[in-house]
Formats: structure tokens, sequence, C-alpha cells
């Protein structure tokens, strides 16, 4: 049933997003104070008489930003973060996948306690791997690399990813899954036609 009354749709529009706003702008704060720092002048930054959540536009600067990318080498750490990062993700995404599809729907001995085990291994300290994964760098001679980070950081998404997409896969009706092999699809396909779709949120 619609509501009628405009004001009573706005009160209640207000009622819902009125909160929201609030934490929104909390969370964007940091940001719009790291903003504000970087385009005001070294002056206006060490003057305590301005506001710090103000900048005028005589104390407007784009020389941090011109330092920035002229006189280091930012573009380079910033490739250098964009590899590792995609790279990272996208193997610890597949392996997560594939590992979380097992576990939940093929049925074989241990599969609940190694479910578990893939829970326990996250909670493990990320200072105990130190010495284990750097004697795995070493050995596969990425030391002093890109290619180190990228094999060492799915150690520490793969147990995690794993065990949300398990969670999350154990709601999705197995019956839709036996619909589509009776019409003659197979476990990959299923995995990557039906699962997978119904898993992007």
């Amino acid at each position: 049933m619609t509501d009628r009354h405009p004001a009573a749709a706005a009160r209640r529009a207000l009622g819902i997003y009125a909160p929201l706003l609030v934490f929104v702008a909390f969370a964007l704060f940091p940001v719009y104070h790291m903003f504000l720092t970087s385009v005001k002048t070294d002056r206006a930054l060490y003057n305590l008489s301005l506001n710090p959540l103000m900048v005028s536009l005589g104390a407007l600067t784009a020389e941090h930003y011109r330092l920035l990318f002229t006189d280091t080498l930012f573009s380079t750490w910033l490739m250098n973060s964009l590899l590792v990062s995609l790279s990272s993700t996208a193997i610890s995404m597949v392996i997560s996948i594939l590992a979380a599809y097992g576990l939940t729907r093929i049925r074989f001995r241990g599969a609940d306690a190694f479910g578990i085990a893939i829970f326990i291994t996250y909670l493990v300290p990320y200072s105990l791997l130190f010495l284990p994964l750097t004697r795995v760098v070493s050995w596969l001679n990425l030391s002093d690399s890109l290619w180190a980070l990228v094999v060492t950081y799915p150690t520490f998404l793969v147990p995690f990813s794993t065990w949300l997409l398990m969670g999350y896969m154990k709601t999705i009706p197995e019956e839709i899954e036996k619909s589509a092999m009776i019409d003659g699809c197979n476990r990959l396909q299923i995995l990557t036609r039906i699962i997978i779709p119904l898993a992007v949120p």
C-alpha cells in the first residue's frame, strides 16, 4: 500500500537516512581531512590560529602534489601496489572458490574437519608464519621481488575467503545444482554458470 501523505513519507525517509548520514560523515571525515591537509600551504598547516577543518583561498597550494609526482617514485609505488594486490586477490579468489565449493558440495570423509582446520589456520597469528614463508620465498628464488608478496599474501587471504564463501555457498539451494545436472551440466559448468553468479553479492 503506497503512502498518500508526502510529508509522512519524507519523515520516514529522514528517520531512516539521517542516522546513516551521520555514519557516512564519520567514515569520510579522515579522507576529507587528508585532502584538506594536502592542499594547504606549510605555513597554514603550522598556524595554530587557523581553523584546521577549513582552508582559505590564499592558503591553497598544489606544491605537495607536484612534489609527490615529480620528486618521488609515487607512480612506481602505486603500480607495484596494484600489481601485488590484484594478483594476490585473483589467486586467492580462484583457490577460495574451488575450495569452498568442494567443501560444501562434494561429500567426502573429513570435509567438515577440513573446513574447521581452514578456519583455525586463519586464526594463527601471522607473525608465526614469517620464518616458514621466508624459507618458501628463498626456495622459490623470489627474495627481494614483488612476486614474493604475491606468493605470501594468499596464505593470509585464502583461509578467510574460503571460510566466508563456505558460509555463503551453504545458503544456495542444492536443488538448483541437481536441476542443472539433470540438464547435462558438469561440476565445472555448475560452478561457473550457477554458483559464482549467485555468489557475486
